[in-house]
């Protein structure tokens, strides 16, 4: 039985060590898929759902391309309409609270999650209302400053205090 794996990304063939995440496959042709969730150092938890990918023949085939394993012939699609639609249901719920124009954020210019907002996304919020008010800069740990106000809740900094930076 072979270690590898073949399968096929937006119609590119591509071979991997079985038990490779759909994401890290995808990184080796080139393809980007946004993340905010995932790090390869980290545990993979499909948290915040921006990796959105289709898997075909699934019986739910949109699925977290930073916590699904690769199969063998799988066939994954990251910019069909399947795809591109989930992904931006995903960021438009992310900007119910946070805002897009971020002058005051010390990430303007800088920041993800405008970032793929404009490349995969709808480009701007439908929503109007006023926006979360929290404490600024609440230290969660010995290298981590939360912003509520800015958080996604895709639990990252949480993680790497928990994984990676354990006192």
């Amino acid at each position: 039985m072979s270690d590898q794996v073949t399968l096929t990304i937006d119609g590119q063939s591509v071979t991997v060590p079985k038990g490779t995440l759909i994401i890290e496959a995808a990184r080796k042709l080139g393809i980007e898929i946004p993340v905010y969730c995932y790090h390869p150092k980290l545990a993979p938890v499909g948290a915040c759902r921006v990796c959105v990918v289709e898997v075909e023949k699934q019986r739910r085939p949109i699925m977290p391309a930073c916590a699904t394993e690769v199969a063998q012939d799988m066939g994954v699609h990251t910019r069909n309409q399947a795809a591109t639609q989930a992904r931006e249901g995903v960021l438009e719920l992310l900007l119910i609270n946070h805002p897009l124009d971020c002058p005051v954020c010390d990430r303007a210019g800088e920041c993800d999650l405008q970032d793929f907002t404009v490349r995969y996304g709808p480009g701007k919020s439908r929503f109007q209302e006023t926006k979360r008010h929290f404490d600024k800069s609440v230290q969660v740990g010995r290298e981590v400053v939360l912003d509520r106000e800015r958080c996604i809740m895709c639990m990252r900094c949480v993680r790497f205090c928990e994984e990676v930076a354990v006192e």
